[in-house]
């Protein structure tokens, strides 16, 4: 039996962390609402074998952050992540946009192992903050 896919209790509660949460989620946010229970080595290796088994994928952050958000369709070596990421430059927020891009073309001779798509801008929450507050 491999002892890394083994469910322990300490996985299932990073992994209740990210189901409960509507964004992509950096390790302060794990450290925030596990109150310090668990050490930061132990959070990322679980982190790191749920990407290996296809149930969480990375997303580099404008902050230099790394975010970890679930995977829908992804199973172990085969992650199928080619959707976009919006990060909000006013909450750090970043989100999965369930649209599908299309992949460029590369040119001869290069093989493609992973893509990143991350768009920066105002979500619609600071959006509409603003503008409110552009309108006293």
């Amino acid at each position: 039996m491999d002892i890394r896919r083994r469910n322990t209790k300490t996985k299932q509660m990073i992994m209740t962390v990210l189901s409960d949460s509507s964004s992509a989620l950096c390790y302060e946010d794990f450290e925030k609402q596990l109150s310090g229970t668990i050490d930061k080595a132990t959070v990322y290796r679980i982190l790191q074998g749920f990407c290996d088994d296809g149930k969480v994928h990375k997303i580099s952050g404008n902050n230099g952050k790394t975010y970890y958000a679930l995977c829908h369709h992804c199973n172990s070596g085969n992650h199928n992540d080619n959707h976009i990421h919006f990060q909000c430059i006013r909450c750090q927020t970043i989100l999965c946009i369930d649209k599908q891009f299309s992949i460029p073309v590369l040119p001869p001779g290069y093989r493609m192992t992973d893509m990143h798509c991350l768009i920066s801008g105002h979500c619609p929450d600071c959006f509409n903050e603003i503008a409110d507050y552009e309108k006293k």
